[in-house]
């Protein structure tokens, strides 16, 4: 008699949709830089919220109107600025940039994966340093998990520690400005070099806490090495390595027991510095885990005129719901709070970027991404900041999806980050607008 396998199927059937619904629950995360998407059961049979009519998906004919008005004051081929501040906002960075040729003049941009690498912020800080001064990439992290990738600098690092936003946090260790903090271990050690259109490191300044005894070494050019005691205090402290110009620098510290780094700055004496403040899977709210008194103190340092936000993907890629009304009540608080810790700072938030998905095998724009955009719309408005609209400037609906299929490719295969090429097309969008909503303020300043 033959052997009945019908229950041996039923049991593998079984296997295969418990394993199947395990595996629903698990979000989306990267691995060794691989995006992996979440497992939706009933994609086939789930409503597609693009075609959900919520009080977010459909603008009224009213707002529709509002914002043709608001873009035809706009320049061909400029994505204006949208101030809701009443034309207050940006006087700080405006004002800023007639000393610029005395003095530095900063500017902190934070945000996701989509800036990392600095294949965005490069190019934006590139183009302003041609047209104010500076030279050098302002803030760096001790570690980073894009050190391989980034050409604007060489950095690598050994034996850290390493707290941030997203990663393992520890009372003793509170996260500075950038959302790390770098504790160093036994033969640590942090090097710097210059990248691909550097000719040399201008100088070197320092930033850390250190509430007991330590000291740090540093080689330069593999040749001279010097070693100087760091002042003691609980509060944050810079150190400026005294050499300048110089084609690398290797940093050692000892006496490590109470140290804790929070990273560098490679600059000059004056012009613009974009200090690049990326954190993978950071949504913006992660912002509320850095304490006040670290905002607070290194601004002290470093006197932001300028703040960039750039958020909104990683919430995208976690849900496919079209309401994001909890989102936008946490960002508007945690904006809030940086006009209250940055009063002296202009503040820009820029909306989420174009990001498609595989659609019956058509890569389409995600139907979250312009609900995300309206809402970013609305966070800057309740806050009274500045709005960018990135998603309009990149071209709108299945605009990365031309990026991706560009020559050179301006977009990677994921249809969410930009290449190197469209790093630099959106750098030079963004500096347009930016300046020709300078040229505006000067001309209604100067108005009787």
């Amino acid at each position: 008699m033959k052997k009945n396998y019908l229950p041996d199927s039923l049991w593998l059937l079984l296997i295969v949709i418990l394993s199947l619904s395990v595996i629903s629950f698990i979000p989306e995360f990267s691995l060794a830089g691989l995006n992996f998407k979440k497992v939706q059961l009933l994609a086939d049979i789930r409503e597609d919220p693009k075609q959900k009519t919520t009080k977010n998906s459909k603008p009224t004919k009213q707002k529709e109107i509002k914002k043709k008005k608001d873009r035809s004051t706009c320049k061909p081929g400029i994505t204006c600025l949208e101030d809701f501040s009443g034309g207050k906002n940006m006087r700080y960075f405006f004002g800023s940039l007639k000393s610029a040729q005395r003095q530095p003049i900063r500017v902190a941009f934070f945000g996701d994966s989509f800036i990392e690498g600095d294949l965005l912020c490069g190019s934006f800080r590139d183009t302003l340093q041609q047209l104010f001064g500076g030279r050098g990439v302002g803030f760096m992290p001790i570690t980073s998990d894009v050190a391989q990738f980034r050409t604007t600098i060489q950095h690598s690092f050994n034996n850290w520690v390493t707290y941030s936003i997203v990663g393992k946090k520890s009372s003793y260790s509170p996260l500075g400005m950038a959302g790390y903090c770098f504790l160093p271990l036994v033969d640590n050690e942090v090097e710097y070099k210059p990248g691909k259109r550097s000719k040399d490191l201008g100088k070197i300044r320092l930033f850390f806490s250190n509430p007991l005894n330590a000291s740090v070494q540093y080689t330069l050019n593999d040749t001279l090495t010097q070693s100087h005691e760091l002042p003691s205090s609980e509060d944050l402290m810079e150190f400026q390595i005294p050499e300048r110009k110089f084609q690398s620098i290797k940093l050692t510290f000892s006496d490590i027991d109470s140290l804790k780094l929070y990273g560098t700055s490679v600059e000059d004496d004056r012009g613009i510095y974009v200090d690049n403040f990326s954190m993978r899977g950071n949504s913006g709210i992660g912002l509320a885990f850095v304490p006040d008194k670290q905002f607070i103190q290194f601004n002290q340092f470093q006197n932001y005129k300028l703040i960039l936000l750039q958020y909104g993907l990683n919430v995208v890629s976690m849900t496919d719901s079209t309401n994001f009304a909890r989102y936008e009540k946490n960002m508007v608080k945690a904006i809030s709070r940086l006009k209250n810790l940055f009063p002296n700072s202009s503040i820009i938030l820029l909306s989420v970027s174009d990001r498609a998905y595989n659609q019956n095998g058509k890569f389409i724009t995600h139907p979250s991404i312009p609900i995300m955009r309206d809402t970013q719309r609305e966070i800057a408005k309740k806050c009274g900041i500045v709005f960018w609209d990135l998603y309009e400037a990149m071209g709108g609906e299945n605009s990365i999806v031309k990026f991706v299929n560009s020559t050179p490719a301006l977009a990677s295969k994921d249809y969410t980050h930009l290449s190197y090429w469209g790093g630099k097309k959106i750098a030079v969008k963004l500096v347009n607008s930016i300046l020709y909503e300078r040229v505006r303020y000067d001309k209604k300043i100067k108005k009787p």
